[in-house]
């Protein structure tokens, strides 16, 4: 599901271009599956046109939100600007790898990410640059990701990544060789009857708890309707 513009009950408008890269359902899978508290830090690494940072912000006005991303920013500055939430949200142009010696270690109570998700050797490469770097492993990979989000967080601070399924044996060992421990994961289905497409996960920077499973989110309906819950999280009171 792409879409070109949406707005919100409380007139959260959120635009993107024609062209290149275009969200997806993830951004709001991502937002809704954060648990935020007033007054916290939150990097969004890869922020595209901005949408991870407009809805949490949407949702929890004092937070303050460094926003990510190595591609032209245009579109996310005017997102964030017409959508008055310049004072919450900062805007970053850059290459995350590069720019995280510059953000403070151990700073960040939430780091939010709907990375790359394709490895370089699996699938075919888009020939559209934006659309490769958002798909596949270019210029960001699992590891690296992680390598320089870890020290941004501070103790009990959490991550919370989207990736395919086949990716979550890899991700778990991943985040808990950098002493970040998962706590909860979230397989999404396209319906009912469909494997699961996306799977949702968070996990805390030295703290270790039990690790649960969310109940699986169904997008749509039998009759290609969306789903009650997916529908609330396109539409955000």
């Amino acid at each position: 599901m792409i879409m070109d513009n949406i707005k919100t009950r409380k007139e959260l408008v959120i635009d993107q271009e024609k062209t290149g890269y275009r969200y997806s359902i993830e951004p709001f899978l991502l937002a809704d599956f954060m648990p935020v508290m007033p007054q916290q830090s939150v990097l969004d690494i890869g922020t595209g046109c901005g949408i991870i940072p407009l809805l949490l912000v949407h949702r929890e006005p004092s937070l303050k939100v460094t926003a990510i991303e190595i591609r032209d920013s245009i579109q996310a500055q005017k997102n964030i600007h017409q959508n008055g939430m310049d004072r919450q949200i900062s805007l970053i142009q850059g290459d995350f790898l590069k720019e995280a010696e510059n953000l403070t270690p151990d700073s960040i109570d939430h780091i939010v990410s709907n990375p790359p998700y394709r490895k370089i050797q699996t699938g075919r490469i888009n020939p559209d640059p934006e659309k490769a770097l958002a798909r596949h492993e270019l210029s960001l990979s699992m590891s690296s990701l992680l390598d320089k989000s870890a020290p941004l967080l501070k103790r009990g601070g959490q991550i919370s990544l989207a990736y395919p399924p086949e990716r979550i044996a890899e991700t778990l060992r991943e985040l808990e060789d950098r002493n970040l421990y998962p706590n909860l994961a979230r397989f999404v289905h396209g319906n009912v009857q469909a494997p699961a497409k996306i799977f949702l996960i968070s996990a805390l920077k030295e703290k270790k708890s039990d690790f649960s499973v969310a109940p699986p989110l169904t997008v749509y309906n039998e009759d290609g309707t969306y789903s009650k819950e997916a529908e609330s999280l396109l539409r955000p009171a």
